[in-house]
């Protein structure tokens, strides 16, 4: 008999939800909630349900996020993402938001930038400060303005996101690789899932 998605995810919530009734620092409870992140990538049961996860059609106006979960008390969500071969992302924050990224399959390559002008001019000066291949199990804590982006490798690839809440409702910044221009849009289109 296959688990229910409530029961895959019941363990995790139980654990992150114990974090937010502790007197925590936000960046410490988010380095918590990347050391619990395994119970997910490591369930079997998960694994199989990603198999059938949709990509974003070709072409979707913005990033598309499956939504398995909202926290009624604490706001947290968990995401699922697909990525076909080759897609990517622009470069682009979270805004003030916390991420914890964990791939499930496949590989990508994941950059990371410092924005050393001022911050206040419409373009922006970008200094890489990380340039690495993550694969099945790494997990990235991502804290809020951090600015990367992201290139899928040769085959589909999955992950599984939990963030400080849910994202599409305002504004993150864009940074245009080629130009630098500095844009904001609404972060990626939530989209109710049945695990």
């Amino acid at each position: 008999m296959r688990d229910s998605g409530d029961q895959i995810l019941r363990p995790f919530v139980e654990k992150a939800r114990a974090l937010w009734r502790k007197e925590l620092s936000d960046e410490a409870r988010w380095r918590e909630i990347g050391k619990l992140l395994p119970m997910l990538l490591e369930s079997e049961a998960l694994q199989e349900r990603a198999r059938s996860w949709p990509a974003p059609q070709p072409g979707a106006r913005r990033a598309q996020n499956l939504l398995f979960y909202e926290d009624p008390d604490y706001h947290f969500v968990i995401n699922g993402l697909v990525k076909r071969p080759h897609d990517d992302t622009p470069i682009h924050d979270h805004a003030h938001t916390w991420t914890v990224y964990g791939v499930l399959s496949g590989s990508e390559r994941v950059v990371r930038f410092r924005r050393t002008d001022d911050g206040a001019a419409p373009v922006a000066t970008l200094e890489p400060i990380d340039d690495y291949v993550v694969a099945p199990g790494y997990i990235d804590v991502v804290p809020p303005g951090l600015l990367h982006a992201e290139y899928a490798g040769d085959e589909r690839t999955v992950a599984v996101i939990v963030r400080s809440e849910r994202v599409g409702g305002f504004p993150q910044n864009m940074v245009d690789a080629k130009t630098r221009r500095v844009t904001q849009a609404p972060g990626p289109e939530q989209i109710p899932y049945q695990l």
